[in-house]
């Protein structure tokens, strides 16, 4: 069954996920008009779709405020995609170090669409105010780890990005189509960007492309910090030399990882 809602034709499938995308780190609780809002949706297909999903625990609604948040049934299922994401048993202790020697919050992020999904994060010890979390996406056009992915992608998928408007956020977002494709250009000849206060003011982010064994690029690494210590220059370059080499790292395990598979499988 298909629901016309505006401008666009879901179908029930598609609108039961997207209420499902609609949860998040920043919106942990929705009320059936939260989601009727923000997904251009009418209240009674929200609420059938919610109850839907509350029979299969995929949400859960509780009944003193009448909100919902995700279910059981999400968490098993992430926990089955975590087991899969061999890239994170390989990356998380890189990325521990990585932290540790730079003092700052480092990432691992990877391309959906136009964004980057962050899968892993560790923390560094100084308090910030910096928005990424695990599972959160944000804009590839203006972020570090964004742009480390984007510069090494296919011609395609960069055209494709450029052929839309690019959203300010800062004074620094690069807006203008060929400024981009000129910074991206940049990034690839170095192999590293680093972003400065192009997502969020005050915030310097060192990102390097990670790649797999078709020398795809499949992800980045990344750290993130302040203006104030990532600017500095024996800092910087010396943090610029941590995400590389890291970024090098996770692509070497990515690569064992995968020859060893081909040997376990080939026939003797």
């Amino acid at each position: 069954m298909a629901v016309n809602e505006g401008k666009q034709t879901f179908s029930s499938i598609e609108n039961a996920l997207r209420i499902l995308k609609a949860f998040s780190m920043d919106s942990p609780e929705l009320r059936v008009t939260d989601l009727a809002k923000e997904l251009n949706l009418a209240k009674s297909t929200v609420h059938r779709l919610l109850t839907t999903m509350a029979g299969e625990g995929f949400v859960f609604k509780d009944p003193r405020s009448s909100a919902y948040s995700l279910g059981v049934s999400v968490l098993s299922l992430t926990n089955i995609v975590h087991s899969q994401l061999h890239i994170l048993e390989d990356a998380t202790p890189l990325l521990n170090m990585l932290t540790e020697k730079t003092g700052e919050s480092s990432h691992i992020a990877i391309l959906e669409g136009n964004e980057v999904i962050y899968l892993q994060k560790i923390e560094s010890e100084y308090a910030s105010r910096i928005t990424t979390h695990i599972g959160r996406r944000n804009p590839v056009h203006c972020t570090g780890s964004g742009q480390a992915i984007l510069a090494f992608e296919k011609e395609e998928v960069i055209e494709q990005l450029l052929s839309e408007p690019l959203q300010r956020f800062t004074e620094n977002t690069i807006t203008a189509a060929d400024k981009l494709q000129q910074r991206l250009h940049e990034v690839k000849q170095l192999g590293y960007v680093v972003n400065r206060e192009e997502f969020e003011k005050k915030i310097i982010a060192i990102g390097a492309p990670i790649f797999n064994e078709k020398e795809e690029v499949i992800a980045s690494v990344n750290i993130t910090g302040p203006v104030v210590r990532l600017e500095q220059r024996a800092k910087q370059q010396q943090s610029i030399a941590e995400v590389v080499h890291t970024a090098k790292r996770i692509t070497e395990l990515i690569k064992l990882r995968k020859r060893n598979a081909y040997i376990q499988r080939k026939p003797y």
